[in-house]
């Protein structure tokens, strides 16, 4: 009896002890220990919510499972998250084809839909009315900070608006411009060195048109969003800077519109939409293609097709002004309908921007890496980015990268149409700029109410 009572008065005094250390510590090292408890509870609440017995099922909404160039390696994306980590933690993900309209309409039509690859330019209406919500109010605040820690800082802020993130920064790219090496030789230039400013491409496409009979330039008037990065290059702007007024009719926004028509004045452009467009250059009817990286695998392969070469330089710039491109691409918006569900999303998210993701997105797809740790690392993409040296162009623009506009949430469908509209009508007829994209500044004002 006395040892069991030395026992206990010992376990009482260990006890004391451990108590008034603890009472003690340093402030600051209690609030972080307190803190660490917290994080690690709330980590520990979300992955219990999963059960490898049970998987969750998510709907994931893809447009590049839409296009032949990409659908491959979106496909292994999926498969390989819910073949690793989603049978791990019972999470399935279901690929949906979308058009960039089907999302939408099936959250109209009251259908869960759980994770969306949403273009920037109306992430703010989204966010305003179909449900979206915002990263830091739904996924862990330490699992949140450690995923961020390895993107850019501009990458992370294209998706966030009033400093919460409404979208993550997915599939990325920069327009670079392809090269059709055996166009440019039977003109007799060297593909190796493409032109740096507008002047030279448009010096360069009337040689080829000349030489070889062949378009010299292609960029479609309704791409969507390279229209912007040619603007911001002669030192236009879209919207101002607080969204509240257009205001691309600008003397810089003209002339830059005005350089781009000259390649349909010239008749050195290639005519038609942007599907018109890929299909000219990969048939090798196309000698310089200002496009998405997106598309690489996809011209790679056509260009080896067809015997040529497939070279690529840096976006034009006017003069020596270094050309300022804007990102195209994605980011992952998501509206979880219960907290399991948010935690099923949130380990997908966390596989496929992270180190394995990227690795098949860059590598399959053609987009960037937004961790560009990984570039430089054996394990990863060192090897397939040195073996496919355009991708560094395409790393290389993005410190003089700017967004692309966001357009203000609800005005935001009607207003980037009534912009792309405009844009089309002065690029490729004969219709005043100034006079068009004027109109057009005024309509998209009156929605602004500016």
């Amino acid at each position: 009896m006395k040892k069991m009572n030395k026992i206990i008065s010992t376990i009482i005094i260990v006890a004391l002890f451990t108590s008034l250390t603890a009472c003690g510590a340093k402030p600051d090292t209690a609030a972080s220990d307190a803190a660490t408890s917290s994080d690690h509870t709330q980590q520990e609440e979300k992955e219990s919510l999963l059960d490898p017995a049970n998987p969750i099922k998510v709907t994931f909404y893809s447009y590049s499972l839409g296009y032949p160039t990409m659908k491959s390696g979106m496909e292994h994306l999926i498969n390989q998250f819910n073949d690793s980590i989603g049978k791990e933690k019972g999470v399935v993900v279901e690929g949906v084809v979308d058009d960039y309209t089907k999302w939408k309409t099936d959250v109209q039509a009251g259908n869960q839909v759980d994770i969306v690859q949403h273009t920037f330019s109306t992430l703010d209406n989204s966010a305003q009315s179909l449900g979206f919500k915002a990263y830091e109010d739904i996924f862990p605040d330490d699992e949140l900070k450690e995923q961020f820690a390895a993107f850019t800082s501009n990458a992370l802020s294209l998706g966030q608006i009033q400093g919460k993130t409404y979208g993550l920064a997915f599939t990325f790219s920069t327009p670079i411009l392809y090269i059709n090496s055996k166009l440019f030789e039977d003109a007799g230039l060297d593909p190796t060195k493409p032109p740096k400013t507008w002047d030279e491409t448009l010096a360069a496409a009337k040689t080829i048109k000349e030489a070889t009979g062949k378009d010299g330039f292609g960029l479609a008037p309704d791409n969507g969003w390279t229209t912007e990065g040619i603007l911001f290059s002669n030192g236009a702007n879209v919207l101002n800077d607080d969204q509240t007024k257009a205001v691309f009719t600008s003397d810089e926004g003209v002339e830059a519109l005005e350089m781009w028509k000259a390649f349909y004045t010239a008749g050195v452009a290639g005519l038609g939409t942007d599907k018109d467009l890929m299909q000219e250059f990969s048939a090798g009817n196309l000698a310089m293609y200002l496009q998405s990286t997106s598309l690489y695998s996809g011209f790679k392969e056509a260009a080896e097709a067809g015997g040529w070469t497939l070279y690529g330089g840096e976006m034009p710039g006017f003069g020596d002004k270094p050309s300022v491109p804007v990102n195209s691409g994605s980011c992952l918006a998501v509206r979880p309908d219960s907290d399991q569900k948010a935690a099923a999303i949130w380990e997908f998210i966390k596989f496929v921007t992270g180190k394995e993701g990227y690795t098949i997105i860059t590598s399959e797809i053609g987009y960037l890496p937004l961790r560009t740790d990984i570039t430089d690392d054996p394990a990863y993409l060192k090897d397939y980015i040195d073996q496919n040296p355009i991708l560094r162009t395409n790393l290389n623009q993005l410190t003089r990268m700017r967004p692309v506009t966001i357009w203000p949430g609800d005005v935001a469908t009607e207003a980037s149409a009534i912009f792309m509209d405009a844009t089309v009508q002065s690029i490729s007829t004969d219709a005043d700029v100034k006079k068009v994209m004027a109109k057009a500044q005024d309509q998209i004002n009156d929605l602004l109410g500016s």
